[in-house]
């Protein structure tokens, strides 16, 4: 019985994790500045701060893959993701587990909402048991504190009514936008991120915008050195189109980083050379023409802004190609034809 006791009170501990001298902070921090945030890695989105993501309403949860309740409870959290993503929330779930537990986890749960591994936070929230939510609101403090099946819905529904409307749903301010960079890079569609993140404005940035700027770049340049690594070992194989994609890659996703430098000089060698040019001027003409031949097989079923939009893409992409220069006439056309 005295070892059982023993192994019950381990368990205790293990819930706990956080050490008796925050216990007495459980249930007082609501009403005061929410503590910061940190996590060694994240999944899902860059490293986010509470001081990045002021005037949003943000849902911080601890929890743990070990933990049945917590389980129980992702499907709800990424419910609640897709519901309230679009109205400018953030849903942030931290545990203090190691990435190698974490990552196969969070892909198997498919969670989509940020997630932060490696993470003592829990000691400045003062958690003893998990899953345990935090709301925060707009300007930094709890609002709201509990088990994330518990009024979890209701405490976001209130903080979002007390907001101006526009602050709420505004998809064309500084932390939407980068919040769909962040998005995009999560899934390494590197472009897309690159072309949002051109959009956030660049007079009047705030603190937090400018670090998370910084951030993504920092993260696209990354990605950019990959990409240029990558062509040159299509240069190794002699797949002189495949390079040429891969250059072109580096160079639009992270403008004027080291890597895009490298990458248009690489790209103008390649062009220089008498083998590898009619190589990748053949695979440029071929890519836009099946670019092309797709988007007629589809736009009967697409509004006529998203063809026009399609054709945009097709002749900014391959602008010295046939299918290019024909998709150009016809974006051009069609909006001589707009009533």
């Amino acid at each position: 019985m005295k070892h059982l006791l023993g192994v019950a009170m381990g368990l205790a501990a293990v819930v706990v994790g956080f050490g008796t001298a925050q216990a007495q902070m459980v249930g007082q921090i609501v009403g005061k500045e929410a503590p910061e945030i940190q996590a060694q890695y994240w999944l899902n989105a860059p490293a986010l701060t509470l001081a990045a993501l002021r005037g949003r309403v943000v849902v911080v949860e601890f929890w743990a893959t070990w933990c049945g309740p917590c389980r129980q409870s992702i499907p709800h959290l990424v419910e609640l993701d897709k519901q309230y993503r679009p109205r400018g929330v953030v849903i942030i779930g931290l545990t203090d587990e190691p990435k190698a537990t974490v990552e196969p986890f969070a892909r198997q749960m498919q969670m989509t909402y940020a997630v932060g591994g490696g993470s003592s936070s829990s000691r400045e929230y003062g958690v003893r048991g998990i899953p345990r939510v935090f709301v925060v609101d707009p300007s930094g403090q709890v609002v709201w504190e509990g088990h994330p099946m518990g009024g979890l819905d209701q405490a976001i529904e209130e903080q979002l009514k007390k907001m101006p409307p526009a602050a709420a749903a505004d998809e064309a301010t500084p932390a939407a936008i980068l919040d769909r960079v962040g998005e995009e890079i999560a899934k390494e569609n590197y472009a897309a991120a690159a072309e949002w993140l051109d959009k956030v404005p660049e007079t009047n940035r705030a603190a937090g915008v400018r670090r998370r700027v910084e951030g993504y770049r920092a993260a696209l340049a990354k990605a950019a050195a990959k990409s240029l690594a990558q062509a040159e070992r299509h240069v190794k194989d002699g797949a002189w189109y495949e390079a040429s994609v891969a250059l072109e890659t580096a160079a639009r996703i992270a403008p004027r980083s080291e890597a895009a430098k490298r990458a248009e000089a690489r790209l103008a060698e390649l062009m220089a050379d008498e083998k590898a040019r009619p190589v990748i001027e053949q695979g440029r003409e071929a890519a836009a023409a099946t670019a092309l031949a797709d988007l007629e097989t589809k736009q009967a079923e697409m509004a006529p802004a998203d063809v026009g939009a399609a054709l945009d893409e097709i002749a900014r992409k391959w602008p010295d190609t046939k299918a290019g220069r024909d998709a150009a006439a016809r974006a051009e056309k069609m909006r001589a034809e707009e009533p």
